[in-house]
């Protein structure tokens, strides 16, 4: 409902032969995806928010930016603690964004945020690491590998900051009776002057009172408690007030079939704790799953599942069959060119996340993905 610039251009780059990202802008974004982006299915659906995304950024992290993170030259560092609302929130609304213009259908919205809530479920780091520790040393973490990052942690401060905005957004409507949600706080907290592109900085404290003149709630206590604390669960606080849950299911949602067949990589990380490759490598292992208390870890490869040849469908199918049987699961592994056999101690079958309609409480999360001006006829 409000803004700052005159006008705003989404510059765009499809190619396979440049690297693909997006890099925020007050009045424009540079965003580069792979050649058939706008043709193919899968990369759509995997790549659709990265406009909405770069599109919020225009307000969150140009307009409105960290007072930590505005420095007058690149000879001084900046302190990046509070990424979680620069980027956190971005996701958050980026997402929300993506399923109100119609990029993702409400389903393909609530998969999305059933698998990413997941991967945060499973970032065992999060017993030693709080969220905030991701947000000052991102700049460790943007160029981190990919393996052990269950036990380090990524930048969780994209994903994970979905679930803290969710659960604000949430607590905005429950303590207006309706009345009031976080578009309002943004248009408070976000809005500027059209036409007038400057940087306007902000503090924790004056997000509280933004947040304060919104709905009155214990603000800081509650996201002193999301960035600081450290635990075994992810907040998801959040789903269970929008009047859904996060719940497991056999079989994997057609989202998360789609990003695998991109990605050409499993995501077994719900039921026996790992991230594997096509060919058989390990990207990574959840701390305290399957894999990981019988002793494998990620840069093994697996070449034959119940002494058979390896692929991934086998694997998928020797998982589901868990549930059916005594049979311990037996990977044959490669490691540094040692093959070992490796007994899983697992019996629960296919599980994949996807989100289970609460009943007993209003369906605010459709409410949330409702575009806010109807559609011209």
């Amino acid at each position: 409902g409000v803004r700052h610039y005159s006008s705003y251009h989404f510059l765009m780059a499809l190619s396979d032969y440049i690297a693909h990202f997006g890099l925020e802008h007050h009045e424009s974004s540079d965003n580069r995806l792979p050649e058939r982006t706008l043709l193919d299915e899968n990369l759509f659906l995997r790549r659709a928010h990265l406009l909405p995304h770069e599109f919020v950024h225009s307000w969150n992290g140009k307009y409105r930016r960290p007072a930590d993170m505005v420095v007058e030259d690149f000879q001084q560092p900046i302190a990046t603690n509070l990424l979680w609302v620069y980027e956190g929130l971005t996701t958050y609304l980026g997402y929300v964004l993506t399923a109100r213009s119609g990029f993702w259908t409400p389903e393909q919205f609530r998969e999305a945020l059933a698998f990413f809530a997941e991967g945060m479920q499973n970032q065992g780091g999060r017993t030693w690491r709080p969220l905030e520790d991701t947000a000052v040393a991102a700049q460790l973490l943007y160029r981190a590998r990919a393996d052990w990052s269950a036990w380090r942690r990524k930048v969780d401060f994209y994903r994970e900051g979905v679930l803290i905005w969710l659960e604000v957004d949430m607590l905005i409507r429950r303590q207006s009776e309706g009345r009031r949600c976080l578009d309002d706080f943004c248009r408070l907290f976000c809005g500027g002057q059209e036409g007038r592109v400057e940087v306007k900085p902000y503090t924790l404290d004056e997000i509280i009172e933004a947040l304060n003149q919104i709905a009155s709630y214990d603000w800081r206590s509650l996201l002193r408690q999301r960035i600081k604390s450290t635990g075994t669960k992810a907040p998801l606080t959040g789903v269970e007030l929008s009047g859904w849950r996060l719940a497991y299911g056999e079989e994997p949602t057609e989202y998360q079939k789609r990003i695998e067949t991109m990605e050409k990589v499993a995501f077994l990380t719900s039921s026996i704790g790992a991230e594997i490759k096509e060919n058989g490598s390990i990207v990574d292992i959840i701390p305290g799953k399957a894999m990981d208390r019988a002793g494998l870890a990620p840069g093994m490869k697996i070449v034959a599942v119940n002494s058979r040849r390896w692929s991934l469908d086998l694997l998928r199918r020797a998982v589901r069959e868990t549930k059916n049987t005594s049979r311990p699961l037996e990977l044959l592994v490669e490691n540094s060119g040692f093959f070992d056999t490796y007994t899983l101690d697992y019996h629960d079958g296919g599980r994949y996340p996807y989100l289970k309609r609460d009943l007993s409480k209003e369906d605010l999360l459709t409410r949330v993905i409702q575009p806010l001006c109807p559609e011209k006829q």
